[in-house]
């Protein structure tokens, strides 16, 4: 474990501890893309695919007790669909993600947030409180999106956000339903990762020694979740959105 530690200076460790930390808190309740950031810091030390697979077990471990957490407020009608699309999305990533560039990606998704606080904006100014349930196709292709660039960089939540908010549901809600569909496809992704040469035992060991620090993160994360109001949180996710689909894009040029 020491012999992993070392391949690292202590600026790199502390970069990757405050990663950890901002895994475990997107899984306590400061939603929005806020996991995102974890991704990008770790992706500053080591490629991307290795940040991903660097992040996973800290995810795998800290999203049944985000489960827990938020288990009563699942929207489960929603859930099959989404998982449904979610699996499509990640059996299509496991197959193109040695083809796929990850600059492609990032301007993918970076499009797709704007898009999503385009909606919310649009919605707030002509004052549409009526919920719009979207149908079945758009729960699919949502959730496909959502399984696809989770597979890859750990961040779906645009697409899911985008199915998900239009429906003018409660914050808990929106964390209930969002924690289980991560949950889910987070521990499928272990396989394939595996089988794809991505994890290793000494990037594991690595991971395994940030794990504590990730779940001081959830319980971060909770208790500051308890202070924001649903109008605070959700200015926060769509404020979040919008900057992470600026960086994404940006990171590309």
């Amino acid at each position: 474990m020491f012999e992993v530690i070392s391949d690292y200076s202590t600026n790199q460790l502390v970069i990757l501890g405050i990663a950890s930390l901002i895994m475990g808190m997107s899984r306590g309740g400061i939603g929005g893309g806020f996991g995102l950031v974890g991704v990008l810091l770790a992706a500053q030390i080591m490629p991307p695919l290795t940040a991903a697979a660097f992040l996973l077990p800290i995810l795998v471990v800290t999203d049944p007790f985000a489960y827990w957490l938020y288990r009563k407020s699942v929207l489960w009608r929603s859930m099959k669909v989404l998982l449904a699309g979610g699996a499509v999305g990640m059996v299509i990533g496991a197959i193109t993600i040695r083809l796929i560039t990850p600059d492609t990606l990032k301007i993918f998704i970076g499009i797709l947030a704007f898009i999503l606080v385009a909606d919310g904006l649009i919605r707030h100014f002509r004052k549409v409180n009526q919920p719009r349930i979207l149908g079945p196709f758009w729960g699919l292709l949502s959730g496909s999106l959502a399984g696809y660039s989770s597979f890859l960089i750990h961040s779906g939540l645009p697409p899911i956000a985008a199915y998900l908010l239009p429906q003018n549901i409660s914050r808990q809600a929106f964390l209930g339903t969002v924690a289980v569909f991560f949950s889910i496809c987070n521990f499928l992704k272990i396989i394939p990762y595996w089988y794809l040469g991505i994890f290793n035992f000494d990037l594991i060991g690595l991971t395994s020694i940030f794990i504590p620090i990730s779940f001081t993160g959830l319980f971060l994360g909770r208790i500051i979740n308890n202070y924001l109001t649903d109008k605070i949180f959700f200015i926060i996710v769509y404020i979040t959105i919008f900057a992470l689909g600026v960086r994404l894009i940006w990171s590309v040029f």
